[in-house]
């Protein structure tokens, strides 16, 4: 097995160009990464367990107020 190269950049190394999105598509393509973030974190359960446990400890420091 050989060890990974790794790859450092040159101080002076320009990044790729990336392609110019038109902002009417890119107002779209937003929209759709924030649905699909928004479903992602829906199905995951770890975010819901941890949303309780935030609810509850909001609760919690209310009763001590």
């Amino acid at each position: 097995m050989r060890a990974r190269q790794t790859r450092q950049r040159d101080l002076f190394e320009t990044d790729p160009a990336t392609a110019k999105i038109p902002a009417a598509r890119r107002t779209t393509l937003v929209h759709l990464i924030e649905r699909l973030l928004v479903e992602a974190v829906a199905e995951c359960p770890a975010a819901a367990q941890a949303d309780d446990l935030e609810t509850r400890e909001v609760g919690h420091e209310q009763d001590h107020a």
